[in-house]
Formats: C-alpha cells, sequence, structure tokens
C-alpha cells in the first residue's frame, strides 16, 4: 500500500463501485437470482487478486482475474438466456452421478468458447475473452506461466525457485495492475448493464459520477504507466 500511494485509491474505488450495487433493490426477478450470487463471487475474487497483487504474488492474482471472469461470462449468459439455468443447475448433480448433462458440456463446459462464439449477443465481453486467454497462462502450467519463476544456477547445478513474483522494470507492476483493474471494470460493467443500472433508481447519478471518475483516474493511470488500454466505453 505504501508502494502504491495514492495509486491506491484506484483499487479502492473500483471496491466501492462493486459494493455500492450490493445495496440496490432487492434482485426479486428470479432470473437474478444465480446471476446475483456469481456476482459476489467476482466481488470476493476480486479482493483475492488485489490482496495477491499486494503480497507480489501476481501470478496468482490474475488467476484470481480469470476465475472472476468465468463466473462474469457465466453470468451473462444466463441473464442473456434465463431459460437455461436449470441447465446450469444439472452440474450440481453431475457431481453425484459422475454424468454431465450434454447440454451442459454444449454450453458451460467451456464458458468462453461459448461467448466468443457469439459476441454479437455478448458485446461487453468481447475484451474479457481475450483475457481469460491470457489469464490462463497463470492457471495452468504453461511455460510462459511458471518458467519466469525460476533461474538455473550453472555454477553451482541448483534451481532457484522465486517466492515473489513480479518484474523488476520501473512501472512494470503498475502496467500489471492497470490491467487488472480494467478487466475487473469491465466485468463490472457487464453486471452494471444487465442486471444493475435498471434498479438504480435515485442513485443512478451517484454510481454514473463514480464510475465516469472512475474511468477517467484509471485512464489517466494507464498513460502514465504506458498501459495499452487506456480508455473504455
Amino acid at each position: 500500500m505504501a508502494n502504491l500511494s495514492q495509486d491506491f485509491y484506484l483499487i479502492h474505488n473500483l471496491d466501492l463501485l462493486f459494493d455500492v450495487c450490493t445495496k440496490l433493490k432487492p434482485l426479486d426477478d428470479k432470473k437474478y437470482k444465480i446471476p446475483a450470487f456469481l456476482y459476489l463471487i467476482v466481488h470476493n475474487e476480486f479482493y483475492i487478486s488485489m490482496s495477491s497483487f499486494m503480497r507480489r504474488h501476481q501470478s496468482k492474482s490474475f488467476l484470481s482475474l480469470r476465475l472472476a471472469i468465468d463466473s462474469a461470462l457465466t453470468a451473462y449468459y444466463l441473464l442473456k438466456n434465463p431459460d437455461q439455468e436449470s441447465v446450469y443447475l444439472s452440474g450440481v448433480k453431475a457431481l453425484v452421478s459422475g454424468e454431465r448433462n450434454k447440454e451442459w458440456n454444449r454450453i458451460f463446459l467451456n464458458i468462453k468458447k461459448t461467448i466468443k462464439n457469439d459476441l454479437d449477443k455478448f458485446p461487453l465481453a468481447k475484451k474479457l475473452t481475450e483475457a481469460h486467454e491470457h489469464c490462463s497462462l497463470y492457471a495452468h502450467s504453461d511455460p510462459c506461466g511458471i518458467l519466469h519463476k525460476y533461474h538455473i544456477d550453472e555454477v553451482n547445478l541448483i534451481l532457484q525457485a522465486k517466492y515473489f513474483d513480479y518484474e523488476k522494470l520501473p512501472g512494470a507492476d503498475r502496467q500489471r495492475l492497470a490491467y487488472i483493474l480494467y478487466k475487473f471494470l469491465r466485468v463490472f460493467l457487464i453486471f452494471w448493464h444487465e442486471m444493475f443500472q435498471a434498479r438504480a433508481d435515485e442513485k443512478m447519478g451517484e454510481i454514473n459520477n463514480q464510475l465516469e471518475l472512475f474511468k477517467k483516474n484509471l485512464g489517466v493511470f494507464a498513460k502514465k504507466y504506458r498501459h495499452m488500454e487506456t480508455e473504455i466505453d
């Protein structure tokens, strides 16, 4: 937190956006039940991602981002196709029987692929399917995700493992933070546009102001550290 200084408030202010939506009118429509639960999972993964980042375990922060994207894409699909909720929940029965519903396999086994193949219907997910693929480097034993943590001492013939996981180049950690925050913002926007915006009522102006100010401040931060993504629709 000390190293981030005033930049820490980017994390804090995105958390406030996630939090304010939990205080809106109750989501009493049945179609919101599972997406709302997935929203809480996303918020939880945001905390885990940020705490991992500040502990200098940045690969773990990407793993949590991937889990959040998975939840967001699943929620996005269910919000557009509420009739598929029973198919989604059939995955619970599969844990007992060992046999997955063929429709579950087709839709939810690889939700990133399902969404990516129909982006016209899920326009808010475009950048997230790309981020999901990037984060997968840290979720599996991909060489790009693990080999940077190891160093071979050719003299003593020792394989050294780094406990901490970060780049030493000036500003590199903040470039990563900009990336993670932009993707969590895109995750938030799926829920905001598809679920919460219509229920904001008298809080609409307040939340929109918070959102626009956050986008502006994040854009300034991204440009300062030369991150490729500096604005968002």
